[in-house]
C-alpha cells in the first residue's frame, strides 16, 4: 500500500458487452469519493481502480460492481490479493 491508503487494483470483470457498460461501471466506482480514479477497457474486461484502502476494501468495489450486473474478480494490486 502507497502513502496515504492510495493503492490500485485491476479488475477481471465479466458481463460487459458495450460502451454503455463501461460506462455504467465507471460511473459507479467513480462516485464513491475513496475511488480516486478508475478505468474500464472494454475490450481487455479489466477495470483500473485507484482508491483510498483505508475507507474501502476490494470487496468493496466487487460488490459495487456486482450491483450494477456485472461479475468483478481482483487480478493484481499493491498488496496482497484477495478474492471478492
Amino acid at each position: 500500500m502507497a502513502a496515504g491508503g492510495s493503492n490500485e487494483i485491476e479488475l477481471a470483470v465479466s458481463g460487459m458487452h458495450c460502451p454503455s457498460c463501461v460506462a455504467l461501471i465507471e460511473e459507479t466506482l467513480g462516485r464513491d469519493p475513496a475511488v480516486h480514479g478508475v478505468a474500464v477497457d472494454l475490450d481487455a474486461a479489466r477495470a483500473r481502480v485507484r482508491f483510498d484502502g483505508t475507507a474501502l476494501s476490494v470487496d468493496d468495489l466487487c460488490t459495487a460492481v456486482a450491483g450494477v450486473g456485472y461479475g468483478a474478480t481482483p487480478l493484481s494490486s499493491g498488496s496482497a490479493v484477495s478474492e471478492c
